[in-house]
């Protein structure tokens, strides 16, 4: 459960920073609302000081994102919930968690920008007008001037926000110009069935799973070949299923995914399209009759493929970043090194609900995700990976609008 949470953290992070972190949606909410430290350094990293003011414009939007995505799975209290111990037995909240989240993605900001000269990056004149544009929005918005007011942030703080973002998106192409982007339809096939599976297991009043006896087992296997017989008489294989109570019957899987096991997939390699399978196959999970709608079936073959290339230049970005910073992180502690007295005046929770996005905040995440770079596409395809919990891209930086910037 921790795991999932942490992997779903870290995604609904990458919305708030690849989708409209800055660009006036969400609300100004929390029970920090104001601080007279806006100005002070609140951690230093690779030779650049960052205020509090700028890790408050970030927070802000995070919390804007989560209460409106992810109170209705975790619960309205889900900031306060436990993400584990740390290291001295202290138990770390949610709230802990996304606020060093925070810290990590303004750290791959600073890191990609000072890495701009060697990726050959940099804005164009018009590039940095669409960046003034977009803080200039942000700062006649409701909700963006209220946070801005709230941690002594300008027009100007927004400006420069924007134009890093937008430049890391630059550099971060230049880190994974290099993947390999050719992936096979062997190794990105995806192959769609239609089945029903007479289960051979039952589950006891504790929630265990028991096999059936052999009687009980060879009473299935004869009910699955009279199915069988039907489906292979003409009745549509739906129908059967519907008849046997058995609603998953849609299954779309990658080459070693089936539920119904190895053998199973090796069977539907020999087959056609279209074809039934001729005798009742016993798989891992009991007796499984099927139709091969597809053994490479396009659109989800496509979908994996990009995935699959997501993946890697998830894996390059990682490689790169990871020999850019190792020398960093040798040294870096994030309790010992973000000034935690001034980090602790951002309370993300809300008490109260928040309102709702404003026209301005939405027409500016309009306009912004109508163009999207390789960035982007990228953190789409990884997003939903173990690896996003812990090691993002730069697209989790990235704001849309930013990265709308970068690519005109």
């Amino acid at each position: 459960m921790k795991h999932n949470t942490k992997r779903l953290a870290a995604a609904a992070l990458t919305a708030v920073l690849a989708v409209g972190a800055m660009t006036g949606c969400g609300t100004s909410g929390g029970q920090g609302e104001v601080t007279q430290n806006g100005n002070e350094t609140l951690f230093t990293y690779d030779g650049v000081d960052v205020t509090l003011k700028k890790a408050w414009i970030y927070g802000k939007m995070t919390a804007a994102q989560y209460e409106s995505s992810y109170s209705s799975y975790f619960g309205e209290n889900f900031w306060t919930m436990s993400m584990g111990t740390d290291e001295e037995g202290n138990t770390t909240t949610f709230e802990d968690y996304a606020k060093e989240q925070i810290i990590a993605r303004i750290k791959q900001i600073i890191v990609l920008n000072n890495h701009a000269e060697e990726a050959g990056a940099s804005l164009t004149e018009d590039e940095q007008t669409q960046c003034e544009e977009y803080a200039a929005a942000f700062a006649e918005d409701t909700s963006g001037a209220a946070i801005l007011a709230e941690c002594g942030a300008t027009e100007d703080d927004m400006v420069e926000i924007y134009e890093e973002n937008a430049l890391a998106a630059k550099v971060q192409e230049y880190m994974i110009k290099d993947t390999d982007t050719n992936v096979s339809d062997d190794e990105a096939r995806e192959t769609t069935i239609t089945r029903v599976v007479f289960a051979t297991t039952t589950t006891d009043d504790e929630g265990n799973t028991v096999d059936m006896s052999d009687e009980e087992k060879a009473q299935v296997l004869a009910t699955a070949q009279s199915a069988l017989a039907k489906v292979q008489a003409g009745t549509d294989i739906a129908d059967v299923a519907e008849e046997q109570e058995y609603t998953n019957t849609t299954e779309t899987f990658a080459a070693g995914e089936s539920e119904e096991g190895e053998e199973f997939e090796q069977l539907l390699s020999t087959m056609n399209d279209g074809d039934i399978t001729q005798e009742v196959q016993e798989c891992d999970n009991g007796y499984v009759i099927a139709r091969l709608d597809a053994y490479t079936d396009t659109d989800a073959t496509e979908s994996n493929r990009q995935s699959i290339i997501a993946e890697r230049q998830q894996t390059k970005f990682t490689e790169v970043y990871d020999g850019w910073t190792a020398d960093l992180e040798e040294e870096w502690n994030y309790d010992e090194d973000v000034n935690q007295e001034l980090w602790a005046e951002l309370v993300l929770h809300e008490d109260t609900a928040a309102e709702s996005t404003t026209a301005a905040g939405a027409a500016d995440t309009t306009a912004a995700s109508d163009t999207t770079t390789a960035a982007a596409t990228t953190e789409a395809g990884a997003a939903d990976t173990t690896a996003a919990a812990d090691t993002t891209t730069a697209a989790d930086t990235t704001t849309a609008a930013a990265t709308t910037a970068a690519g005109n």
